[in-house]
C-alpha cells in the first residue's frame, strides 16, 4: 500500500521516496552455520531448490567439468610459462566470464525482459554521467571486469597449473581420497566466504579504500556487469582466495572452482533483483538484498550468505527500517566522535 512517501509503479509493487522496493523478507543468511537452526533447515537448503545444490553449485560443476574436459591445454604444455597455453586459458575464461555476465546483463537491463519486477532500485544503469568511463555504467563495468578481471583470474590460474604440472603443489586426486575430493569441494563456498569477509573489510581501510575500493563503490545502483567492476589492486585481493590451494591439498578442479565461481558468482550477486522472473508462475528466488544494502549503506553486510560474520561482529543490516534507524545512529555517533577528537 502506497503511503504519502512511496508510490506505486507499473508491477504494482510499492516503491518508497527513493525509488526502492522492499521483498518484505529481512537480509538473510543459509542456515548451516546461522545458529539457532535445525537439521530440517539445513536440509531444505542443501536439497531444496533452489537451495546450496541446485541450481548453482550444479551449474557450476557443470561448466568446470565443460572447461576442464574441453577448454584446458594438456598439462605437460604448462611445465613452463609459454604465451601459447596460457593466451588459451585466458581466452576461455573471458568467453565464459562475457557470455555468463552478458546473459544476466541482457535478461535484466539489456532486454529488460522482466521489466522493473523485484528489481531492488528503480533506476536503470547510468549513462552520460562522468562518474564513469566512457560516461557510461556499463561499459565502464565491462571494461573493468574484463581487462582487469579476466587477465587477473586467468594469471591467478596459469601460476597454479604451471604448479600443478611440476608437482609442486599439494595435489590430490578422487581415486586416492574420494571423501577429502568430495568434502573440500562442498567446503570452497564457505571458505570463499569467510575469506571475502576479511578481505572485504581490509578494503573498507581508508588507504585501500580511497586507492581501490572506491571503484567498485561508485556502482550504488548495481547490475550484473557490476560485481566484476573494480580495480586490479582489488581484483588481486578478491582472487587471492585461491592461495588456499597452496596449502591445501586439492585437486585442479578445486582450484578451477574457487577460481570460477569467484569470477562467475558477483553477476548474480550485483544483478539487483531479488527473483529471475521467467513466467508469472516460474520464478527462481535470487535474494541477493544482503549484498545489495552493502553498495546501498556502503558500511553494513560486507560478507556473503554462507558464512553469517557480520551478524556475530555486528554490520549485519536486514533491511528493515528498524536497521535503517540503527546504523542511522551508529552513523552519526561515529561523526561526533571523529569531530571531538
Amino acid at each position: 500500500m502506497a503511503t504519502p512517501d512511496s508510490t506505486i509503479d507499473e508491477h504494482g509493487q510499492t516503491r518508497d521516496r527513493r525509488d526502492e522496493w522492499r521483498s518484505g523478507r529481512p537480509a538473510s543468511f543459509e542456515p548451516l552455520l546461522d545458529f539457532p537452526t535445525s537439521p530440517q533447515r539445513i536440509v531444505r537448503w542443501l536439497f531444496g531448490f533452489p537451495g546450496f545444490f541446485v541450481p548453482w553449485f550444479a551449474i557450476y560443476m557443470v561448466l568446470i567439468a565443460i572447461a576442464y574436459t574441453f577448454f584446458t591445454p594438456a598439462l605437460t604444455r604448462m611445465e613452463s610459462f609459454a604465451p601459447g597455453w596460457m593466451f588459451q586459458i585466458l581466452l576461455r575464461n573471458v568467453v565464459l566470464l562475457v557470455l555468463w555476465t552478458g546473459a544476466f546483463h541482457l535478461w535484466f537491463c539489456g532486454f529488460r525482459k522482466q521489466g522493473r519486477i523485484a528489481k531492488y532500485n528503480g533506476r536503470w544503469m547510468a549513462r552520460n554521467s562522468k562518474v564513469f568511463m566512457f560516461n557510461d555504467q556499463v561499459k565502464d563495468n565491462m571494461f573493468l571486469a574484463v581487462v582487469s578481471g579476466g587477465v587477473i583470474w586467468s594469471g591467478y590460474e596459469c601460476v597454479f597449473w604451471w604448479g600443478y604440472a611440476n608437482a609442486w603443489l599439494p595435489r590430490i586426486d578422487f581415486a586416492s581420497s574420494p571423501v577429502w575430493f568430495v568434502l573440500w569441494m562442498l567446503m570452497i563456498p564457505i571458505w570463499r566466504n569467510f575469506h571475502f569477509y576479511w578481505t572485504h573489510r581490509w578494503l573498507h581501510w581508508k588507504p585501500l579504500y580511497d586507492h581501490a575500493h572506491r571503484i567498485h563503490h561508485k556502482n550504488v545502483n548495481v547490475g550484473p556487469w557490476s560485481g566484476m567492476a573494480m580495480h586490479p589492486t582489488e581484483h588481486l585481493i578478491y582472487f587471492s582466495s585461491m592461495l588456499i590451494h597452496l596449502i591445501v591439498a586439492s585437486h585442479p578442479l578445486h582450484m578451477m572452482f574457487n577460481g570460477f565461481q569467484t569470477a562467475l558468482g558477483p553477476a548474480l550477486s550485483h544483478c539487483g533483483f531479488d527473483e529471475i522472473v521467467f513466467a508469472e508462475k516460474l520464478k527462481l528466488r535470487n535474494d541477493r538484498y544482503l549484498h545489495y544494502l552493502h553498495h546501498r549503506h556502503h558500511d553494513v553486510n560486507y560478507g556473503e550468505s554462507n558464512v553469517p560474520l557480520d551478524k556475530w561482529l555486528g554490520s549485519y543490516h536486514d533491511g528493515s527500517p528498524e536497521a535503517d534507524a540503527h546504523f542511522a545512529r551508529l552513523h552519526r555517533e561515529r561523526l561526533q566522535a571523529t569531530k571531538s577528537q
